[in-house]
């Protein structure tokens, strides 16, 4: 199990690092192709808007050919599209590269999830799921640095780095068996399954903060770019709240697997609700870093909880952890892209105060449906606990 955690949590570390790594780069990318913020927007949510587009192909990659196959293709697609982004030159170009990006990254997302739902015991799922976004966490972590040495040094050599580590971690997963007892399911029996159960729910849950944080890393960097940042504050100001985030959720997943899922939840959202209001109104470079402490808080608070959810209802509903993998592809990748591109427009249109709000309250309506589902802890059965895991030794 340890030698699957960790290249889990590398493939996901890569694959958020080099998403957050554009943060305090898109005052940069405004400026030297002229762009207006909703153009900004779309080069930023592009990432999601592949993520999105590849969700449930990538649930149903892994449903067909496992878990091993589908990370490892992400990871092919992921080390030849970086380099290829850090070269280009041409706007077109560069919104293509990032939704490719994006769809490798889903790939990369529902293989390893997958991998270690099946393989980790049901009552210790939310701490291990939280393991491995605090991982991701850590990615943003490293992400929004490596932005600011790529405004300094140049993209090429900093996006080249991402085939390197590819191949490094296709070496691991290459080594790694896979999960043995788990049926491969048709797409149609997956979708009945799902709907019938609450995995609807949990996707809701997760959709709300992805909005939330789509919204916030295109606006606070140009918020604080208004406001003077350089680079590398805007840089520090991210890395921060990726601090704050790491060490948040590995600690709530496991209160999450004995409290419940919605309690946990319903603070991150208040949190996230606060940050969202302050990004509007606040005018000063201290209280938006500030306002970046606090929605990490919330986000650490939310994240993981939600996405354990939706494993833990597919696994009730008998639904192959592929497609739950999925499905929260698609409300991560769906919520990103709709505050990225969506925000960066209204922002555009009506300023900076606006599409704070809408997502303000957003962000309140889908923490009204968590608090209504009132989730327990997981209730461990027998198809919960079906044969077959990856020790990964």
């Amino acid at each position: 199990m340890r030698r699957l955690l960790f290249l889990s949590c590398a493939v996901v570390f890569l694959d958020v690092t080099f998403f957050s790594v554009l943060t305090p780069l898109l005052p940069s990318y405004k400026s030297d192709h002229h762009l207006s913020e909703g153009a900004i927007g779309v080069l930023a949510g592009a990432f999601a808007a592949g993520s999105l587009v590849m969700a449930v192909p990538g649930g149903w990659l892994v449903a067909r050919v496992g878990a091993r196959k589908t990370v490892i293709a992400g990871l092919t697609g992921i080390g030849i599209c970086s380099p290829l982004f850090g070269f280009a030159e041409h706007i077109v170009l560069l919104d293509l590269l990032r939704f490719l990006q994006g769809g490798c990254g889903a790939l990369m997302w529902a293989g390893a999830i997958s991998w270690v739902v099946v393989a980790a015991p049901t009552a210790r799922r939310g701490e291990l799921l939280g393991i491995v976004i605090a991982a991701a966490v850590v990615g943003e972590l490293l992400g929004a640095p490596l932005g600011a040495i790529a405004h300094q040094v140049g993209t090429e050599p900093v996006f080249s780095m991402v085939l390197v580590a590819a191949l490094i971690l296709i070496t691991i997963a290459v080594t790694l068996p896979e999960p043995t007892g788990v049926e491969s399911q048709p797409l149609g029996e997956a979708w009945r399954r799902i709907r019938q159960s609450d995995v609807p729910s949990g996707v809701l849950m997760l959709a709300g903060p992805s909005v939330a944080f789509g919204l916030v890393v295109v606006i606070g960097p140009l918020r604080m770019d208004d406001l003077g940042a350089s680079p590398f504050l805007i840089a520090a100001a991210f890395a921060s709240g990726s601090v704050v985030e790491a060490v948040v959720g590995p600690v709530i997943g496991r209160i999450s697997d004995r409290v419940g899922r919605t309690l946990p939840y319903l603070i991150g959202a208040g949190a996230l609700i606060l940050a969202l209001v302050g990004l509007g109104i606040f005018d000063r470079l201290s209280l938006l870093f500030a306002v970046v402490m606090v929605m990490s808080f919330g986000a650490g608070m939310a994240f993981t909880p939600a996405s354990t959810l939706v494993t833990d209802t597919a696994t009730a509903a008998g639904v192959n952890q592929g497609y739950a993998s999925g499905a929260s592809n698609v409300a991560w990748g769906g919520g990103q892209m709709i505050g990225a591109i969506g925000g960066g427009a209204l922002a555009g249109a009506a300023g900076y105060l606006l599409p704070c709000l809408v997502a303000a309250a957003v962000m309140a309506g889908v923490g009204i449906v968590a608090r209504s589902l009132g989730i327990g802890p997981p209730v461990i059965s027998d198809l919960s606990e079906e044969a077959g895991t990856a020790d990964g030794r």
